[in-house]
């Protein structure tokens, strides 16, 4: 990872948590210029930036649950494993999603959280879907 893909992720990730899309959108176009290197890369730094701690797993917005600008639909991320789902078309079913993976840990049960109060970012505005545009 170039020092400039880490800071384009950091700009990306805070572009985000402003909830500022435009902003968010134009800067990973700009990194990746239809590079698919580039853009594993960013992706996965990208995802780097959302921690979620041990004993949890995260589920909300696409968006916030992986940093990824361009990520439609609802996800959710398990902090114990590696294990993760994403593209669900609504909240309800990430959650059941993750409430399943949840009870499928064995030694203790991960506690399942809204992106919103575990990621420390703030709800979308205007009631605007995760795709950004408003409902």
């Amino acid at each position: 990872m170039t020092a400039s893909l880490a800071q384009v992720a950091d700009d990306i990730a805070a572009a985000l948590h402003d909830r500022d899309l435009h902003r968010a959108r134009a800067a990973f176009d700009r990194a990746v210029h239809d590079n698919q290197a580039a853009l594993q890369m960013l992706l996965k730094e990208l995802a780097a930036t959302v921690e979620i701690g041990a004993g949890t797993v995260v589920v909300g917005f696409g968006i916030d649950v992986w940093a990824n600008p361009y990520r439609d639909g609802y996800a959710w991320r398990c902090g114990c494993c590696r294990w993760s789902g994403s593209n669900y078309l609504t909240a309800p079913a990430a959650r059941r999603a993750a409430n399943k993976h949840a009870d499928e840990h064995k030694q203790s049960r991960p506690t399942v959280c809204d992106s919103t109060q575990t990621l420390n970012t703030t709800p979308t505005a205007r009631g605007d879907t995760p795709n950004g545009r408003v409902a």
